[in-house]
């Protein structure tokens, strides 16, 4: 049981690294969705 207090710094410096990814990405798919479309026509291509 004394041996998991030995990992707690790695373990909270990999869950520290994850968020950040996690937000990381998070901030990037919400700024892609963000973009405005391109405006199209009303007029039917033939």
């Amino acid at each position: 049981m004394a041996g998991i207090f030995e990992h707690i710094p790695t373990i909270s410096i990999a869950m520290f690294v994850l968020g950040l990814l996690g937000v990381m990405v998070y901030e990037r798919t919400k700024a892609k969705s963000r973009r405005p479309r391109p405006k199209t026509t009303d007029k039917p291509s033939s």
